[in-house]
């Protein structure tokens, strides 16, 4: 199966992971294709912070912010992940819809990064952005975004604590593996 088909089908189970519970999130993915992210004109650079940690609470990994807002134009990402090392047999490990299609970790850049140590990832179907997380480390991305709208982001690493891991938990409590990108 292709990386871009095995997103798809992941895509799409997780959307209806979504809606069948029930209104904890209801946001719909597509589950082929999407679109991908034009070149800006607006000259503008926006920069946003990201951790990923485990809530004191609940023990679940979690983003933070969940939810932000950025201008059109490129956004800076650096996504800083405290959770263990994990690794993710079968990852469709492409990285896909940032600028030159890279991403660092570390400071290394990878177009396609190795299944060993995922922890997460960071996928907007939408944009057809898909940016892995391994444990432990400090990924960076520049993706170049077009167009105004809300944004639906998620995690389509198996941390929940559902069948698989791909659902319940973090998986499916809004705010903590997935959330919302404003793009204004």
């Amino acid at each position: 199966m292709k990386d871009q088909d095995y997103f798809n089908v992941v895509a799409g189970v997780l959307a209806v992971a979504v809606v069948v519970m029930a209104g904890v999130l209801l946001v719909a993915f597509p589950s082929s294709g999407g679109t991908t992210a034009t070149t800006s004109t607006s000259g503008q650079t926006s920069y946003v912070n990201l951790t990923v940690s485990i809530n004191a609470t609940t023990g679940w990994p979690q983003y933070s912010p969940a939810n932000f807002d950025v201008s059109q134009g490129k956004v800076v990402v650096t996504i800083t992940d405290h959770d263990a090392v994990a690794n993710w047999t079968g990852c469709p490990c492409a990285v896909k819809g940032t600028v030159n299609g890279v991403e660092t970790i570390n400071g290394t850049p990878y177009n396609t990064v190795p299944t060993a140590n995922v922890a997460h990832t960071f996928s907007i179907p939408a944009l057809g952005l898909n940016v892995l997380s391994p444990g432990q480390s400090v990924v960076s991305f520049t993706v170049d975004v077009a167009n105004a709208g809300s944004f639906s982001w998620f995690c389509m690493s198996p941390c929940g604590t559902g069948p698989g891991g791909f659902t319940g938990g973090p998986m499916s409590t809004s705010g903590y593996m997935n959330g919302t990108m404003t793009v204004s």
